[in-house]
């Protein structure tokens, strides 16, 4: 279990490490708001089409190759970044790494094989504890490798040092990481029929407990990419800081706020308030800290900013628990594993399409319009949850 949690760690740094920095870099080559933004969306359009498609073929030849596979593809996307010189080659990098990215369905089935029912979830809350700690180092690594001041950011090292992360995950899999998935059950997997995800899509249509939460799921992760994608760009025009290296303090707040929750509070909220009083909380809490970052970059305070990134955090950590949980209550035990799939896929749909529009909203309609935006689609979750508790109460 070890091996397999330093494994993602590692492949999550890495991937941490581009992403409050990515933005300046496609900048630095003559990209606007927009053309940035949509630059980094390709990474989350392809790794809404990779990840079926990766832990498909886990099944099919083991987990184990299926990770060397995409750690390399990792490495070789990193060293792209760090040689691109014009903005196709930063699109064809992020499109192989995000492409690449979809290999924590192959993880995340890892675990599931080396783990019993009983042990099942804490083996899966090892992989929300690696999220964690990859994004909170991550990040905050990436902003201080580039540096004080835009003019001189150095966008190359922390390419660089990201290739070297996925190299030593790829290293660390092929050498001390047995394989989990014996031929036999591969065998079997492969005789299996499955539906893909529109025909499980329009299976599940007839159930509005379930097509409730993935709409959440959909919903909130339109207003996350509307707002964290843009985030770096929106501080620097705003003022709010002087170069990369001053996201750190702010980034490294929020990672802990999202990680204290998740990995600690989240067990006796829920114990205390229940899975929808939470969602809806969270919800509220997450708007409220948009409104804040709005009139937060208005004063230029990198302390309000701050302080307004915890609040955002502490409702996101809150709406992503609790909706993850309540997707899975409302799913009959058999049709678990697809519900789960579809929610996952909503939601790297709907952070794709947030993250493709919201440099356009930044710099022709209005400089806050995403963060008010997003605000608003958040309360639109205390609608929807409505229509999903009476049923999810009834079965709890």
């Amino acid at each position: 279990m070890f091996i397999i949690f330093f494994v993602i760690v590692l492949d999550l740094i890495g991937f941490g490490i581009m992403i409050p920095i990515f933005p300046y870099f496609a900048q630095s080559l003559g990209a606007g708001a927009g053309l940035a933004t949509v630059l980094m969306a390709t990474y989350s359009a392809a790794l809404f089409v990779s990840t079926p498609l990766l832990g498909r073929l886990s099944d099919y030849y083991g987990r184990k190759p299926v990770l060397l596979l995409s750690m390399a593809g990792a490495v070789l996307a990193y060293l792209m970044l760090a040689s691109a010189t014009s903005l196709w080659m930063i699109a064809l990098a992020r499109i192989i790494g995000g492409g690449m990215a979809g290999n924590i369905a192959a993880a995340q089935a890892y675990i599931t094989d080396i783990t019993s029912a009983e042990n099942r979830a804490k083996g899966m809350g090892m992989v929300g504890a690696a999220f964690g700690i990859g994004f909170i180092i991550g990040p905050a690594l990436g902003s201080a490798l580039a540096g004080d001041d835009f003019e001189t950011a150095n966008f190359v090292l922390p390419a660089l040092f990201s290739a070297f992360m996925s190299g030593l995950a790829f290293f660390a899999i092929l050498f001390f990481l047995p394989e989990s998935l014996p031929k036999e059950s591969r065998q079997v997997l492969r005789q299996q029929v499955r539906q893909s995800r529109f025909e499980s899509i329009r299976s599940l249509a007839s159930k509005p407990a379930l097509m409730a939460m993935i709409s959440c799921a959909l919903i909130y992760n339109i207003g996350a990419g509307l707002t964290e994608s843009l985030f770096p760009i929106w501080t620097a025009e705003l003022g709010v800081i002087d170069g990369p290296r001053g996201l750190m303090p702010i980034l490294l707040g929020s990672g802990i706020v999202l990680v204290a929750i998740q990995g600690g509070l989240i067990g006796p909220l829920t114990r205390r308030f229940g899975e929808m009083a939470l969602l809806r909380g969270g919800a509220c809490v997450y708007a409220a800290g948009l409104v804040f970052m709005a009139w937060s970059g208005e004063q230029a305070s990198v302390l309000l900013v701050t302080i307004a990134m915890m609040v955002q955090s502490a409702g996101a950590a809150c709406v992503l628990t609790s909706s993850q949980s309540l997707a899975s209550m409302a799913a009959e035990h058999t049709d678990r594993g697809m519900v789960m799939g579809i929610y996952s896929s909503a939601g790297t749909l709907g952070r794709t399409l947030g993250t493709l529009v919201t440099g356009s909203l930044f710099a022709y309609v209005y400089v806050h319009s995403s963060y008010l935006l997003g605000a608003c689609m958040s309360l639109c979750l205390l609608y929807l949850s409505r229509t999903a508790a009476p049923i999810i109460e009834k079965k709890a």
